[in-house]
């Protein structure tokens, strides 16, 4: 019999409000269709800034971990938590698959206004955090592995991208970013827990290998954002897209209207600037 889901079931705070907090934090005006605001981040931000925000953003795109891989497999977070301690448990964009999940993350909006409704990759037309950035003066990138949804749906923007091979290659390129300082929005993407995910299950050996991946993955950009980023009040966040569940034919899937797709975790802390920095 198949189950039966309540509102009580599913998250509530909306993914779609992302944008417009790490916006706000920055001080700079929102993308155009940017729908709401993330409060309990902001709120966050201000009282580890005593209320002047951040002027750098590193966010970690790890593919595919909802709550219910959280929960189940928390002590595999705990190096995330050492960066990012502050949990928002939130509601994804329907369907959750990766391309409609990202575009809503870094437009504010719905997939009905950025126009990605299914699995496919064109390059989103409307006004998104990397525009935003862009006429408020600052330096936006993104790292991701080839042919991803990152590596395609904000392409044709005034910015950086490095589109590299894999998971690995990515965190490198990242951490040589770090080091030049020159951004102030990496967006860095990987993808092996949905690659293994979907070729063996959610709970799988394989799979939970990879989630100890994006948790060494987290420390080794954490720790260079304290070395490098010593000038700088940077907001860190471990961000995923969507959940998985495990389907009928025993691989996994996601795509469906259920807690175990819908329900995401997202992980952020503030790493400020030390003492000893030049401003």
């Amino acid at each position: 019999m198949k189950k039966q889901y309540t509102a009580e079931d599913f998250h509530t705070l909306p993914l779609t409000g992302l944008t417009g907090a790490l916006c706000k934090i920055m001080d700079i005006p929102a993308p155009k269709q940017s729908q709401g605001v993330l409060e309990e981040l902001c709120s966050f931000v201000d009282s580890k800034t005593d209320g002047k925000g951040v002027d750098r953003i590193l966010m970690f795109n790890p593919d595919a971990i909802g709550t219910y891989t959280y929960r189940k497999y928390s002590a595999k977070f705990d190096a995330v938590k050492q960066y990012a301690p502050f949990e928002l448990n939130m509601l994804t964009v329907f369907p959750p698959k990766t391309p409609v999940c990202f575009g809503s993350m870094y437009t504010g909006a719905s997939p009905e206004v950025h126009g990605i409704q299914h699995y496919e990759k064109p390059v989103i037309r409307i006004d998104t955090i990397f525009d935003a950035m862009i006429r408020a003066g600052k330096k936006p990138c993104i790292v991701a592995v080839k042919n991803s949804s990152m590596a395609k749906i904000f392409l044709e923007r005034d910015m950086d991208y490095y589109i590299e091979d894999y998971d690995n290659e990515a965190v490198t390129r990242a951490l040589s970013l770090i080091k030049e300082d020159k951004y102030d929005l990496i967006c860095v993407y990987n993808q092996e827990f949905d690659d293994v995910m979907h070729r063996s299950h959610p709970d799988s050996m394989r799979s939970q290998k990879a989630i100890d991946h994006y948790s060494l993955s987290m420390s080794l950009l954490g720790e260079a954002v304290k070395t490098y980023w010593q000038n700088h009040n940077t907001l860190i966040g471990y961000a995923p897209d969507h959940g998985t569940h495990r389907e009928w034919y025993l691989l996994g899937q996601h795509g469906k209207n259920i807690p175990k797709d819908m329900n995401i975790t997202h992980f952020y802390g503030v790493i400020p600037k030390t003492q000893n920095s030049k401003n």
